[in-house]
């Protein structure tokens, strides 16, 4: 489990190692040799807390109800991040201004080569609302007659 406390790095703790009976097939070799090592131990690994090891990051609250997609992607850590879906505007837009729904990531110019990047994928949270459409009932309109037609002759060719 991977945990993202408020003022940033992480918390990886890991689980018991368990057995699953009754499964036949084969194990590639180098697994084998990663569980011989292990001695028959069943503890798992120890917990990695990354806390104390990453420079403070702006604060924003996390949004309890809306799971990964709720902590600031700033403070997400691990292979994929997180990003929410930009909230529906009302019925009528009336602000002027866009505000971005995160601070903004501090970046430089790369100077050298970079090192191999640590984010594997983005996922971006699916649309949060529904659309109902009906059919329009209403009985449709007769063709133009008499002077509408003429009317509209001046333009054949």
């Amino acid at each position: 489990m991977i945990s993202a406390p408020a003022d940033g790095g992480q918390v990886i703790n890991y689980s018991d190692r368990f057995n699953v009976l009754g499964m036949t097939g084969s194990v590639a070799p180098n697994i084998k040799k990663a569980v011989t090592a292990l001695g028959g131990s069943t503890a798992g690994p120890p917990t990695v807390n990354e806390v104390n090891n990453v420079a403070p990051v702006a604060s924003v609250p996390a949004d309890p109800g809306a799971g990964d997609y709720g902590v600031p992607y700033a403070q997400q850590k691990g292979p994929t991040k997180y990003a929410p879906m930009q909230k529906v505007p009302p019925t009528k837009i009336t602000a002027k201004k866009v505000t971005p729904l995160n601070p903004t990531s501090a970046w430089t110019v790369a100077k050298t080569w970079l090192p191999k990047p640590t984010v594997i994928s983005t996922v971006t949270e699916p649309n949060t609302f529904s659309v109902r459409s009906r059919a329009n009932t209403a009985a449709p309109q007769s063709n133009p007659t008499g002077d509408m037609q003429k009317f509209l002759a001046r333009w054949k060719d």
